[in-house]
């Protein structure tokens, strides 16, 4: 594990908008999953995003959970790869349900302008990025755990559309700033492969 953690906080955070300001070419214009190559194949979508959950009081779900499709923990160790370039705003590990997590800034170009998007990566057995540092798409940053043996391995994953929100705790009533992530990248990918939604789910379901 990273140096930091000998430090008295769970967390070490970034802020990266100057560097964003130092390289105004550093954007995110290419996408990829962060698990199973470009196209995420090999897994599947666990936990959807915005499915209510009971265990958490009906809850909707603010991330997705990506799982090998071979089941139990045979993605335990797998990479984790940036899902586009971007800058490592925290670093942190908070053990019980949320484990280690990674949170990247990505700056997108939108029409008339850009957006700053943040993408928050948990449960993660290892990380191989500092916070500051500025990745590329398709870099390996961290490695799929189990939250120390909270559950069978996978990878959440938060797509948030204001970053730096609090970490919160992966379900609530309002999906307000919080966007599926398979549907942000099917619709990135659009003319390289149709992608969808369902084509991630087992039996049709989750």
């Amino acid at each position: 594990m990273l140096g930091w953690i000998e430090t008295s906080s769970p967390e070490i955070v970034y802020d990266p908008y100057p560097l964003f300001k130092r390289y105004p070419a550093f954007i995110a214009d290419q996408f990829e999953f962060p698990v199973g190559g470009k196209f995420g194949e090999g897994y599947y979508l666990s936990q959807r995003f915005g499915v209510e959950n009971p265990r958490f009081g009906n809850r909707f779900h603010l991330g997705e959970d990506w799982s090998h499709i071979a089941g139990g923990d045979s993605d335990f160790g797998a990479p984790v790869f940036a899902m586009a370039s971007g800058i490592v705003s925290s670093v942190g590990d908070f053990g019980g349900g949320w484990g280690k997590v990674v949170r990247v800034v990505h700056r997108i170009p939108e029409l008339g302008g850009e957006v700053f998007y943040e993408a928050l990566y948990a449960h993660l057995y290892s990380i191989e990025v500092e916070p500051g540092a500025m990745v590329q798409k398709g870099e390996w940053i961290a490695t799929i755990g189990n939250a120390d043996g909270t559950y069978v391995s996978h990878l959440h994953l938060e797509l948030r559309t204001k970053p730096n929100l609090p970490r919160g705790g992966g379900y609530d009533f309002n999906k307000e700033n919080y966007l599926s992530t398979t549907r942000f990248l099917a619709s990135r990918l659009a003319k390289e492969k149709t992608i969808s939604e369902d084509q991630f789910l087992l039996n049709g379901i989750n």
